[in-house]
């Protein structure tokens, strides 16, 4: 049950994506504005790290396999979380604007097997990327914000490793 939840939450952690690239702006945490570099050709560039709190509840089944319910809070993920890197930016001139967002994490998680036929225990290590790289244009343009069309290209990639150990299948990734 363990290498479906660890799927399922890499899944659900890398997913997640921030809308804009004020996300920390909403931080309770801040103190004052955050602040804009400009450069003398007229780019302002903006830069936002940022964190999401993930918790993943439901129930899968695949290939005729009977339905297993995860559940699993912030702890959960959180005590199997190797790495994570979440940002988002903004390079503006005029209305003309770039922007992207960045997402990596990586898991990591180890379960005993039912019987231990087969295997004896199965490490998952599972890591997702997502990036956008996006063009805009302000079609409102003043000084209380933006509003920007934009076009761009969104990638998505999760890679998940199965280690089993011990039994039948000891040694198979």
């Amino acid at each position: 049950m363990i290498n479906y939840r660890t799927l399922a939450l890499s899944v659900a952690v890398g997913a997640i994506l921030c809308g804009g690239a004020h996300a920390a702006d909403v931080s309770p945490l801040m103190t004052q504005e955050p602040q804009t570099a400009v450069s003398e050709t007229g780019w302002e560039f903006n830069v936002a790290p940022y964190f999401w709190m993930a918790g993943l509840s439901g129930d899968t089944s695949q290939f005729g396999l009977p339905t297993v319910h995860m559940d699993a809070d912030f702890g959960d993920i959180l005590s199997n979380l190797d790495f994570a890197f979440m940002a988002a930016g903004e390079a503006r001139n005029g209305r003309f604007s770039v922007i992207g967002d960045v997402i990596y994490t990586k898991l990591s998680a180890n379960g005993e097997t039912p019987f231990g036929v087969l295997a004896d225990d199965v490490d998952v290590t599972t890591s997702s990327f997502s990036g956008l790289l996006g063009l805009g244009y302000a079609v409102l343009d003043g000084p209380e914000g933006h509003l920007d069309v934009v076009g761009g290209v969104k990638v998505w990639s999760v890679d998940t490793m199965l280690s089993f150990n011990g039994g039948i299948l000891g040694g198979i990734e």
